[in-house]
């Protein structure tokens, strides 16, 4: 595979969007109208950088949307002080419903979120994709600025069926971390890779790990992989 090249002024906010798996999604209210209504959902990317959303047709967010398909949605580092020193990013778009037919999307996001495949079958949750027109990011106190969706939207060059191969080929350097990654017990899965992270679970909790490149061959990936591990989840010593 061959990664373009990105500018890394942007790297911050590109991997804050790719690797939170949670934000604020605020629509157009339908009881109150003129008003925004927020909501705290689960998300993650499909492979052009747009994120994905599991929502029921009840909720409150989905009646929003399937009135008024703008809105935004709103990520931040997770931070223990001051949060206007932490990194926050805003996504003003557009939400549309991803077609049954789209089995990829909806794959990749059972492979995210396993344990919601049954509302999905059973109570009329619907897969949506938010299609990004721009973000404001901010990087910290007073260090804020508009940013072009071609700035923070990559494609992944790897296709579905080349994605599917690589995390299984990984699956024996993600086994190995489940106790340096927690004491929960439950075992470790890569649920998704491109050319810059590498996203993994451990039972409900997601994790993405960044990448450096360039990410060109298997082993440049494996080798990459093993590195980015090795240093955020040291092994311990003896």
């Amino acid at each position: 595979m061959t990664a373009p090249d990105r500018d890394p002024r942007f790297e911050d906010a590109r991997q804050l969007w790719a690797g939170r798996f949670q934000a604020v999604l605020t629509t157009h209210s339908v009881a109150e109208q003129g008003y925004p209504f927020g909501s705290m959902v689960p998300y993650c990317l499909d492979r052009d950088g747009q994120a994905l959303l599991l929502l029921s047709h009840l909720a409150q967010h989905t009646k929003n949307l399937n009135t008024d398909a703008r809105c935004g949605l709103c990520v931040a580092e997770g931070t223990d002080g001051d949060v206007q020193q932490s990194l926050r990013l805003s996504c003003v778009a557009d939400a549309e419903p991803v077609d049954p037919s789209d089995r990829a999307s909806h794959a990749r996001w059972f492979r995210y979120f396993p344990a919601s495949r049954p509302y999905a079958e059973q109570l009329n949750f619907r897969l949506y994709r938010i299609r990004p027109r721009r973000f404001h990011f901010n990087g910290g106190f007073a260090a804020a600025r508009w940013l072009g969706q071609e700035r923070i939207l990559w494609r992944s060059p790897l296709g579905d069926e080349e994605e599917l191969s690589l995390l299984r080929a990984l699956e024996d350097l993600t086994t190995r971390l489940t106790e340096r990654m927690g004491a929960s017990g439950a075992p470790t899965r890569p649920v998704g890779i491109d050319p810059w992270g590498l996203d993994l679970a451990q039972g409900e909790r997601l994790t993405r790990v960044p990448l450096t490149g360039p990410l060109t061959t298997l082993d440049a990936v494996r080798a990459a992989v093993q590195a980015a591990l090795a240093e955020r989840w040291p092994a311990p010593t003896a």
